[in-house]
């Protein structure tokens, strides 16, 4: 071990485990008296790991720094409630939460805001035409307010003055039956009867 403040002073030192006495060098010693929190911290951090493979190296830079600001905020959590027993991957999915639920509730201020400000106007503000429904189900599909999510008429183009598109919950089921309504929030196509309902409700619909 190279050390640049330390000598090759050699000390006496009694194992932990074994009670034997033991010749160490003085830096090894110091190494291993202040990097134990270290040490633990990529332990903790290796057992919950969201860091993917990427070419991009900032990327992965953000993505562990971000990691290591969750396990210092885990840290500071157990240290102000010792009664606590949350573990470090049930904390990290509390954020996760917190930050879709959050972004849910900014979305529906600012349509509710748009609406109240347009004039006195009660009409549902038209989504914006879209090549293609999502191919993923959004996070907010399941926050049970039924009040936010608006069905509205898939917006025509200039070639197709009714467009339709197959109802998400028919194709889960094998049904081919196409539809043309849409929910204004979550951008599916959907019948406005029974399989809006099913959508917004249930996991496996």
């Amino acid at each position: 071990m190279i050390s640049t403040p330390h000598t090759a002073e050699v000390i006496e030192t009694t194992s932990k485990r074994m009670g034997v006495a033991k010749k160490k060098h003085k830096c090894v010693i110091v190494y291993n008296t202040h990097m134990h929190g270290v040490d633990t911290a990529d332990q903790h951090l290796a057992y919950c790991p969201f860091i993917r493979k990427t070419a991009k190296w900032p990327k992965k830079v953000f993505f562990y720094l971000l990691h290591l600001c969750l396990f210092n905020s885990y840290v500071t959590l157990s240290k102000n409630n010792p009664n606590s027993r949350k573990s470090f991957l049930d904390f990290m999915s509390d954020i996760t939460e917190n930050l879709i639920h959050t972004s849910d509730d900014l979305s529906s201020l600012s349509s509710s805001s748009l609406s109240d400000g347009s004039q006195g106007s009660s009409r549902t503000p038209t989504p914006t035409p879209t090549k293609r429904a999502p191919k993923n189900d959004p996070p907010g599909r399941l926050d049970g307010k039924l009040k936010n999510h608006k069905v509205v008429h898939i917006p025509h183009t200039k070639n197709d003055k009714t467009p339709t598109r197959k109802c998400r919950v028919c194709v889960r089921r094998y049904i081919k039956k196409e539809t043309r309504f849409l929910c204004a929030q979550c951008g599916g196509p959907l019948h406005p009867e029974g399989c809006y309902t099913r959508y917004h409700t249930l996991k496996k619909y």
